[in-house]
C-alpha cells in the first residue's frame, strides 16, 4: 500500500514545478504593452485627410486608441460629445489602427466615413506598428500623456467609462 501512495506523492511533487513553470512562461508570453512611466512611441502618421501628425505632440495630454470597429462606432460619438474641442485642438488625439482592413475597403468605405468626423483621426495603416498598444476586445484605450511619457492607462469599454474618464 505505501508504494502507490509514494508514486502519487512523487507525481505531485514533479508536476507542481512543471505547472508553475508553464504558468510563468504563459504569463511572460502575454504582451504587457505600454504602462505608466513608459515613453509613448514617437510616430509620424497621417490622419483621414492626409495631414501628418507627430505623436505625441507638444500639447498632447491624452491619446485614445482604437483597434476595434465596434468600439469605434459605439464609443467615438460619446468621446466627441464629451471631449469635443480638445479632439480638434490636439490636446486629445484619436488614434485608430486600420492596418488589418483590406486597402479597397478602407478607401471605399472607412476613409469616407472618417472624413465626415469633425476632428482628426490619426491612422495606423501598417501592420505591427501598434503592437505596443495592447487593447481589450471592443474597447478604446486612453493613454494619459505628460511630456511624451505615459502617466496613466485606462480601458474605455462603455459610454460610462468614456464619460468618467474625462
Amino acid at each position: 500500500m505505501p508504494r502507490p501512495f509514494a508514486a502519487f506523492v512523487a507525481t505531485l511533487l514533479f508536476s507542481v514545478p512543471l505547472f508553475t513553470t508553464n504558468a510563468i512562461a504563459t504569463e511572460m508570453a502575454t504582451p504587457i504593452g505600454i504602462e505608466a512611466g513608459d515613453p509613448f512611441p514617437r510616430w509620424e502618421l497621417d490622419d483621414q485627410h492626409g495631414k501628418t501628425h507627430q505623436l505625441p505632440g507638444q500639447s498632447t495630454e491624452a491619446i485614445v486608441f482604437s483597434r476595434s470597429k465596434q468600439a469605434d462606432e459605439s464609443l467615438s460619438p460619446v468621446l466627441d460629445d464629451v471631449v469635443g474641442a480638445r479632439l480638434i485642438d490636439g490636446t486629445v488625439v484619436y488614434l485608430s489602427d486600420i492596418s488589418r482592413m483590406p486597402g479597397l475597403i478602407s478607401r471605399l468605405f472607412a476613409l469616407p466615413a472618417l472624413r465626415d468626423r469633425r476632428y482628426p483621426v490619426v491612422l495606423i495603416r501598417e501592420e505591427g506598428v501598434s503592437e505596443p498598444l495592447v487593447t481589450e476586445t471592443d474597447c478604446l484605450v486612453l493613454y494619459r500623456i505628460e511630456r511624451g511619457t505615459v502617466v496613466g492607462r485606462e480601458d474605455l469599454c462603455s459610454e460610462e467609462d468614456v464619460r468618467n474618464a474625462f
